[in-house]
């Protein structure tokens, strides 16, 4: 038996995503709010890490050219979580603000992840984790 990379081709697996319930960040109940992830593997998130690093180095290289740090802020680091979960959706079901259901959209997105950050731990464990890409 031979390894065949066509029937193993873990970045495709990856980007064709994983949907999950949300379970409840205190009791760990099902919520009935869903979310299809894509795996860090997948190219999509791939290409985003490395366009994340490029702007990275960018900004230290004039940071250092003006003699200061390029050390982030806090809400810097916060808005760079934010938009490392987003790249990782695909879609969500379920998801209600006030018994109305929230459309998936990027401002609603990057609005939840910022006022429930469960959430954004939640998308960014799935999308970790290979074996839920595996068919």
């Amino acid at each position: 038996m031979a390894l065949d990379l066509a029937k193993t081709n873990i970045a495709a697996e990856a980007e064709s995503g994983y949907e999950f319930e949300l379970l409840h960040p205190a009791t760990g109940e099902g919520t009935g709010g869903f979310v299809k992830v894509r795996g860090e593997r997948s190219r999509t998130v791939q290409q985003h890490a490395r366009k994340i690093v490029t702007e990275m180095q960018k900004r230290e290289k004039v940071a250092k050219g003006k003699g200061k740090d390029s050390d982030l802020t806090i809400a810097e680091l916060e808005d760079m979580a934010v938009d490392r979960a987003y790249v990782r959706i695909i879609s969500w079901r379920g998801i209600q603000e006030d018994g109305v259901a929230l459309e998936f959209n990027r401002e609603n997105a990057e609005r939840i992840l910022k006022d429930h950050p469960w959430i954004r731990e939640a998308i960014m464990e799935a999308s970790e984790e290979l074996l839920n890409f595996c068919e």
